[in-house]
């Protein structure tokens, strides 16, 4: 899930947030098409999507039921996310390396769209991480 905006639908008082997340993946492709173009091989061009995330930027937008339904569901601290991105992170090198001595590029994420199904499954079915982050109102 690479956050509001990815998908090229709105985000409201967030634009350009929204208008980054949509540009990171054409961006991408571009750079690689471009080195290709150049005959560079030895470099990638990676995407980390870490989810949504315990940022003060993400707290200021809790302030509707679905915002607060959303983020007590989804957001994990910063520490648990980087705990499963950073050793992903450290493989890129060995990972990518092809055997013509290219370099594949990565698309790293740790909120994937099982996963968060299965937890807003979970939240709506058992309750579970209700007022995690912030309060829900009953």
């Amino acid at each position: 899930m690479d956050g509001a905006g990815a998908d090229g639908n709105a985000t409201p008082r967030f634009a350009a947030y929204g208008a980054t997340k949509r540009s990171l993946a054409q961006l991408g492709k571009s750079l690689e098409a471009e080195l290709k173009l150049l005959g560079v091989k030895n470099v990638g061009m990676h995407n980390l999507s870490p989810g949504m995330v315990t940022t003060e930027l993400l707290m200021s937008g809790a302030d509707t039921p679905v915002a607060k339904f959303f983020i007590n569901c989804l957001a994990e601290e910063p520490q648990e996310v980087a705990q499963y991105l950073v050793p992903r992170l450290r493989r890129v090198p060995q990972e990518s390396a092809t055997l013509t001595g290219g370099i594949s590029s990565q698309y790293i994420k740790y909120l994937t769209p099982p996963k968060a199904y299965s937890q807003i499954l979970k939240r709506l079915v058992a309750g579970e991480r209700k007022s995690r982050w912030v309060p829900e109102d009953s």
